[in-house]
């Protein structure tokens, strides 16, 4: 390879190439370590490791909206590139369907999990301030809280939908589903008190009436596109 002009004159800087790429992604990611033990962390302990990462050490886990980023991500591209689709959102049924214009806004919510999570836990946050304010933590540490319980989510569906894949069992999936969700009123019991079972009643509650928020706003569109005549 020819000489290229700059690089004579700074000998300290080393060619870009695929070595110097993938060693910036991961220390972007924080893979070395951190990414690995940040997924093992919020399967053992997600409310100390909030905790500490609010109050004592945040160098040592993966930032919370960089974990989200990459986990929704390899959710997005792993299940893409295998052409694995589920149905992980259904608008409406029975006797209200007439009323409806709801398949373009299932195939939307269903084409972008990631985007229709995001705001199911940003309602789940709404929630949470409000079973938990007297613990006066503020909306961004429980951003922090949904951010790190979203990631694990995903890496959860992730793994239940490729098990369902591989055993051609629809089924399956939906079981990480319940599985997630059931995760996240975990995380958020324990980030407020491991040892109280009231919290975890709670967190139950934030999910639930988090849910029925969703679902609410979700039809409520789906009303709107049949008066626009949308499909």
């Amino acid at each position: 390879m020819g000489k290229i002009e700059g690089f004579e004159e700074n000998k300290k800087l080393k060619r870009i190439d695929s070595l110097y790429i993938i060693h910036e992604i991961k220390h972007l990611l924080h893979l070395e370590s951190g990414f690995l033990f940040t997924v093992k962390q919020l399967f053992i302990s997600p409310g100390k490791l909030v905790r500490n990462f609010i109050f004592e050490d945040r160098s040592k886990v993966t930032k919370p909206l960089i974990f989200l980023i990459f986990s929704t991500t390899i959710f997005t591209l792993v299940l893409h590139s295998l052409h694995i689709e589920y149905q992980y959102f259904n608008i409406g049924n029975g006797s209200i369907d007439s009323y409806l214009s709801k398949e373009a806004l299932n195939n939307w919510l269903n084409n972008h999990v990631g985007y229709a999570s995001l705001f199911f836990g940003f309602l789940i946050a709404l929630w949470t301030m409000l079973f938990f304010k007297k613990h006066k933590y503020n909306i961004y540490e429980i951003t922090i809280l949904l951010c790190y319980s979203f990631g694990q989510l995903f890496l959860i569906l992730l793994s239940f939908s490729l098990i369902g894949f591989l055993f051609k069992n629809n089924s399956i999936a939906f079981v990480g589903v319940v599985i997630g969700y059931l995760y996240v009123a975990w995380s958020i019991g324990q980030f407020f008190g491991e040892k109280k079972i009231t919290n975890y009643v709670k967190s139950i509650f934030c999910c639930i009436f988090g849910f029925v928020s969703f679902t609410l706003i979700m039809l409520i569109l789906a009303l709107i596109f049949k008066q626009l005549g949308l499909k």
